[in-house]
């Protein structure tokens, strides 16, 4: 159970991560048995978007739902029980086998880092990633599954992470799929956005994710895809993620705040982002912040 103190428990619930949730979700369809359940167990190819942000609240709950977020941690993962079958080359895979499941938790973790190297004004330091990613390993452990596929550090993670990030993830159907969305998002309506609105919005986002969004993106990612990126794309990636820094705070709290982290302070308080974040500068590396 994560509470005040904590630095995902302070932090998930920014909005601001949505921002970089088409990264984390593409990344997750890159991980090959990862992307074949979502091509074989999902309705991903006609509604990407509602796929791709339906799951956070989920997740969020084994964050922020209190003495129920075990319960929660225990429903997301007895979600992905019958999401199995064969990849092309015959062998057969399941979401829940430790390796699929814990790169799907990476990504997970990897969102509040993204976030806070790209857009808050003072990126964590090193101790702060290092806290922060102990907090994912109990984050981890509330699902029950095996350890042995968990790096015991920070550091040890970054290498795990960059290492199937250059050498396990591939170009699958299903994150093509995502590619090919953002790329034409005008043409491919989605039944839960009004014909209308979606004809004006969709073109206009999709410029948006392919000129700035995509800035977010690791390089390899730009490459696989071939999604160019040029020194204008980033300097208006750059201006982008500091207006998004700099204004930030000024924004009213209902629209900085999800609604299920806004239920959490409610309920059980909230020390603030700024006292997770002293806290893990001072704490022994060993431990980490109680719940």
């Amino acid at each position: 159970m994560f509470g005040p103190g904590s630095l995902l428990y302070e932090s998930y619930g920014d909005r601001r991560g949505f921002l970089v949730a088409p990264v984390e979700g593409l990344l997750q369809l890159m991980y090959p048995a990862l992307g074949r359940g979502v091509e074989q167990h999902s309705g991903f190819y006609g509604e990407p978007l509602q796929r791709l942000f339906r799951s956070v609240p989920q997740i969020q709950g084994t964050l922020f739902d209190g003495v129920g977020a075990a319960e929660t941690a225990a429903q997301v993962r007895d979600f992905h029980r019958d999401i199995k079958g064969a990849m092309p080359d015959g062998s057969r895979y399941h979401a829940l086998d430790p390796e699929t499941f814990f790169w799907a938790h990476a990504t997970f973790l990897d969102a509040p880092l993204r976030t806070a190297d790209l857009y808050f004004r003072k990126p964590y330091t090193p101790q702060e990633k290092a806290a922060l990613y102990r907090e994912g390993v109990r984050w981890w452990r509330m699902y029950g599954l095996s350890d042995r596929v968990v790096p015991e550090t920070y550091p040890e993670f970054q290498k795990y992470w960059n290492h199937t990030l250059h050498n396990v993830l591939q170009p699958t159907p299903a994150a093509s799929e995502l590619v090919q969305f953002f790329r034409t998002t005008g043409s491919m309506p989605q039944p839960w956005v009004p014909q209308a609105v979606w004809r004006l919005g969709g073109p206009a986002m999709s410029q948006a994710w392919l000129r700035v969004g995509a800035g977010a993106l690791p390089p390899v990612v730009r490459e696989m895809f071939d999604i160019p990126w040029t020194r204008a794309n980033q300097v208006a990636f750059d201006a982008f993620r500091k207006t998004v820094a700099a204004t930030w705070p000024a924004m009213p709290y209902p629209l900085r705040i999800m609604p299920r982290a806004r239920a959490a302070y409610r309920r059980d308080g909230r020390a603030g982002l700024a006292a997770a974040r002293s806290f893990a500068r001072t704490a022994d590396g060993n431990r980490t912040p109680a719940a």
